[in-house]
């Protein structure tokens, strides 16, 4: 039997909640099952609403050799969920005027003047591209080995990565169409550098990570945190769980991933998510929030994935999830810490999916 720990907070005088809280069962129920038949090794969901959480758990185990148990406080790689949250800290040089959406990349980057793409010729890429997956900018970012915390890796600058880039060339016109790249947020994440006048993981840190208190968020989380560091295991067909990820308390981290360096809990990426539902404008603007939640290319916004009910969406390879609903004041996240997307059953996705249906039916929102 895993051991279950449960948060549950009902809003005073709000009896819809009392409903919720028991619906949400099910969707609970969907995480206690995976870990109970082995499909995850741990888990921990969140759902939240109008600001207040709803329900947290966690189940199973964040280190399965040390056999530690996950819980509410585990901190997890988020991976990709890196990408909104740089995504953001741009939009706050654009609110100061310090940056526009259809600048070319080329104006503060000029290595990328002598780029080029489909037959030989230029194509300017511009902010907003960078953003939403539509800048024609290769897939992974030059120089990265295939583990991304190896020591030499840690050590570049986000510079070195920038400049190799330059000489890459683009997979198709910008704009032309979407094409998911982990390269871009280098781009950017430069950019911001370069405006900001500062490192880019200490402008996300005073920009969005303190005025938000996510105060367990960390591009390079320190010693005192080792213990509640989660493991993140490989699964791949016919073949045993290996460990991708296991953090060393050792590690000199030098450069911030732009693209999926961030470590956190559900609690503080809610915090995140729920900004853009709240859109109060002490963080980022209302436009800006608007914007990045408004279609830019296919399926995406800025820094978002979109769906057709209004919500918006973020995964990571580590199997993370967070999402949001502006419509129904639902905010939710699911960290699973698993790299399964080489299996035939891919069991993290149906896992994050069928989690977040089951809160949309006990919140009452549709998808």
């Amino acid at each position: 039997m895993f051991r279950c720990i449960l948060i549950l907070i009902l809003m005073p005088g709000c009896l819809p909640c009392v409903g919720q809280a028991t619906d949400l069962d099910v969707a609970f129920g969907v995480i206690k099952a995976a870990v109970a038949d082995k499909k995850v090794p741990g888990a921990i969901g969140l759902v939240s609403q109008h600001g207040r959480i709803l329900r947290e758990e966690a189940h199973g185990h964040s280190d399965t050799r040390l056999q530690r148990r996950m819980t509410p406080r585990t901190l997890c790689w988020i991976a990709s969920i890196t990408k909104p949250v740089t995504v953001a800290a741009a939009m706050k040089l654009v609110d100061a005027g310090q940056l526009a959406l259809d600048d070319p990349v080329e104006k503060y980057l000029p290595d990328f003047k002598k780029q080029t793409g489909p037959g030989g010729k230029h194509y300017p890429i511009t902010i907003r591209q960078l953003m939403s997956h539509s800048s024609g900018i290769q897939s992974n970012p030059p120089l990265r080995p295939a583990f991304f915390f190896e020591a030499d890796w840690y050590a570049r600058d986000i510079d070195e990565v920038v400049h190799e880039l330059a000489k890459t060339r683009l997979l198709f016109e910008p704009g032309a169409r979407v094409a998911y790249s982990n390269a871009a947020p280098y781009l950017l994440a430069r950019i911001i550098e370069l405006r900001a006048g500062m490192r880019y993981d200490r402008f996300v840190q005073t920009a969005i990570l303190d005025p938000l208190e996510m105060r367990d968020t960390y591009f390079a989380p320190p010693r005192s945190v080792a213990s509640r560091m989660a493991e993140v295991v490989r699964r791949e067909d016919d073949r045993d769980d290996t460990v991708f990820f296991r953090f060393d308390p050792a590690w000199q981290i030098k450069m911030a991933m732009p693209d999926g360096g961030l470590f956190s809990t559900p609690a503080d990426v809610v915090k995140f998510t729920q900004m853009f539902i709240r859109n109060d404008g002490k963080v980022l603007s209302q436009e800006s929030v608007r914007t990045m939640l408004t279609e830019q290319a296919s399926g995406w916004g800025l820094g978002w994935a979109l769906n057709q009910d209004g919500s918006f969406y973020h995964t990571g390879s580590s199997g993370t999830l967070t999402w949001g609903n502006p419509h129904t004041g639902v905010a939710g996240a699911l960290f699973c810490q698993i790299q399964d997307y080489k299996t035939k059953g891919h069991e993290s996705l149906k896992l994050r999916d069928q989690f977040r249906e089951a809160v949309d039916t006990a919140t009452k929102s549709p998808r």
